[in-house]
């Protein structure tokens, strides 16, 4: 399934972001692009940030930015950005990211195998590695093969 969503036109890896918010546009670009989603959505994942908190911090360094589910998602989707140097949540106790995936729903069911497999993922020790220290494209692609 995973293989099938994180493809490579929304994998992007060594990413520069002076802040959590370069790193948030550079998720939502890639699927802007990639014709998943609309450009106002970058809007709503900040303000998602800015509302709740990095709350989206689902293990260390690794982010998990979203925006409101509806009209400026086409179809539930997810990006994935390694940075080339961590940003912190200055705003937010300093928290550091290494990584992000951008999330995109249409509403709040028809995603819920997505979230499912990219838990899975998120428990490989390897694939975490991977991603928070800026592995290569071909090396995550491969280990997403594998889900």
């Amino acid at each position: 399934m995973l293989k099938d969503i994180l493809t490579d036109d929304v994998i992007e890896t060594d990413v520069t972001a002076d802040d959590w918010r370069e790193a948030v546009a550079a998720c939502g670009g890639l699927l802007v692009k990639a014709d998943k989603v609309k450009p106002e959505f970058i809007t709503s994942m900040i303000e998602v940030v800015e509302k709740f908190g990095p709350y989206m911090i689902l293990v260390p360094e690794v982010a998990f930015f979203h925006g409101e589910p509806g009209e400026n998602v086409h179809e539930p989707c997810l990006s994935l950005i390694t940075l080339k140097e961590p940003v912190y949540f200055k705003e937010f106790a300093g928290q550091k990211i290494s990584c992000a995936f951008g999330f995109g729903a249409i509403d709040n069911q028809s995603h819920l195998e997505m979230l499912k497999a990219i838990s899975v993922l998120l428990q490989d020790e390897e694939f975490i590695a991977l991603i928070t220290r800026n592995g290569s494209k071909t090396a995550i692609r491969e280990k997403i093969e594998k889900y």
